[in-house]
Protein backbone atom coordinates (compact mmCIF):
# COMPACT_ATOMS: atom_id res chain seq x y z
CA UNK A 1 0.00 0.00 0.00
CA UNK A 2 2.87 2.32 1.08
CA UNK A 3 4.74 2.14 -2.30
CA UNK A 4 1.71 2.53 -4.52
CA UNK A 5 1.22 5.89 -2.91
CA UNK A 6 5.11 6.40 -3.20
CA UNK A 7 4.97 5.91 -6.55
CA UNK A 8 2.01 7.95 -6.98
CA UNK A 9 3.65 10.95 -5.32
CA UNK A 10 6.76 10.32 -7.64
CA UNK A 11 4.74 10.10 -10.72
CA UNK A 12 2.88 13.62 -9.48
CA UNK A 13 6.24 15.34 -8.46
CA UNK A 14 8.12 13.86 -12.40
CA UNK A 15 4.62 15.41 -14.03
CA UNK A 16 4.68 19.02 -12.48
CA UNK A 17 8.62 18.68 -12.83
CA UNK A 18 7.85 18.53 -16.67
CA UNK A 19 5.08 21.15 -16.43
CA UNK A 20 7.24 23.74 -15.29
CA UNK A 21 10.27 22.71 -16.96
CA UNK A 22 7.77 23.63 -20.03
CA UNK A 23 7.05 26.84 -19.09
CA UNK A 24 10.35 27.84 -18.63
CA UNK A 25 11.05 26.85 -22.01
CA UNK A 26 7.74 28.92 -23.38
CA UNK A 27 8.79 32.00 -21.04
CA UNK A 28 12.59 32.07 -22.96
CA UNK A 29 10.96 31.45 -25.72
CA UNK A 30 8.67 34.66 -25.53
CA UNK A 31 11.08 36.67 -24.06
CA UNK A 32 14.19 35.99 -26.43
CA UNK A 33 13.07 34.13 -29.57
CA UNK A 34 14.85 31.52 -28.44
CA UNK A 35 13.12 28.10 -29.27
CA UNK A 36 14.49 24.36 -29.25
CA UNK A 37 15.98 23.01 -32.20
CA UNK A 38 14.32 19.64 -32.39
CA UNK A 39 15.11 19.18 -35.63
CA UNK A 40 18.32 17.26 -34.12
CA UNK A 41 16.06 14.55 -32.83
CA UNK A 42 16.03 11.32 -34.77
CA UNK A 43 12.66 10.49 -34.38
CA UNK A 44 10.12 11.95 -35.94
CA UNK A 45 7.28 10.63 -33.66
CA UNK A 46 9.55 12.29 -30.91
CA UNK A 47 9.62 15.30 -32.91
CA UNK A 48 5.82 15.88 -32.82
CA UNK A 49 5.50 14.43 -29.55
CA UNK A 50 7.92 17.23 -27.92
CA UNK A 51 6.62 20.00 -30.57
CA UNK A 52 3.05 18.73 -28.70
CA UNK A 53 4.72 18.84 -25.16
CA UNK A 54 6.35 22.47 -26.09
CA UNK A 55 3.14 24.04 -27.50
CA UNK A 56 1.42 22.40 -24.01
CA UNK A 57 3.60 24.99 -21.92
CA UNK A 58 3.17 27.86 -24.40
CA UNK A 59 -0.60 27.31 -23.10
CA UNK A 60 0.51 26.72 -19.72
CA UNK A 61 2.41 30.12 -19.89
CA UNK A 62 -0.43 32.12 -21.39
CA UNK A 63 -2.58 30.68 -18.64
CA UNK A 64 -0.40 31.50 -15.43
CA UNK A 65 0.70 35.24 -17.24
CA UNK A 66 -3.37 35.54 -17.41
CA UNK A 67 -4.01 34.40 -13.94
CA UNK A 68 -1.54 36.70 -12.17
CA UNK A 69 -2.20 39.78 -13.99
CA UNK A 70 -5.83 39.18 -12.52
CA UNK A 71 -4.55 38.10 -9.22
CA UNK A 72 -3.90 41.99 -8.70
CA UNK A 73 -0.59 41.69 -6.86
CA UNK A 74 1.16 41.93 -10.54
CA UNK A 75 1.88 45.06 -12.33
CA UNK A 76 2.35 45.46 -15.86
CA UNK A 77 6.06 46.98 -15.77
CA UNK A 78 7.32 48.74 -18.95
CA UNK A 79 11.01 50.22 -18.37
CA UNK A 80 10.65 52.59 -21.36
CA UNK A 81 7.34 54.32 -20.53
CA UNK A 82 8.16 54.34 -16.46
CA UNK A 83 11.65 56.43 -17.72
CA UNK A 84 9.77 58.40 -20.30
CA UNK A 85 7.19 59.47 -17.78
CA UNK A 86 9.70 59.86 -15.07
CA UNK A 87 11.79 62.32 -17.56
CA UNK A 88 9.22 64.08 -18.49
CA UNK A 89 8.05 65.02 -14.78
CA UNK A 90 11.41 65.78 -13.92
CA UNK A 91 11.63 68.05 -16.88
CA UNK A 92 8.25 69.35 -15.72
CA UNK A 93 9.12 70.38 -12.31
CA UNK A 94 12.27 71.79 -13.27
CA UNK A 95 10.71 74.04 -15.92
CA UNK A 96 8.26 75.10 -13.50
CA UNK A 97 10.96 76.16 -10.87
CA UNK A 98 12.58 78.23 -13.27
CA UNK A 99 9.30 80.30 -13.92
Amino acid sequence: MSTNRFQLGKLIHYSADLVLFSIILAGIHRNTGLVFDASNLSSVDFRRWFAKYLNFGETCYDKLVSLLKMSGYFKQNNLISDYLTRETKKFVDEQAKRD
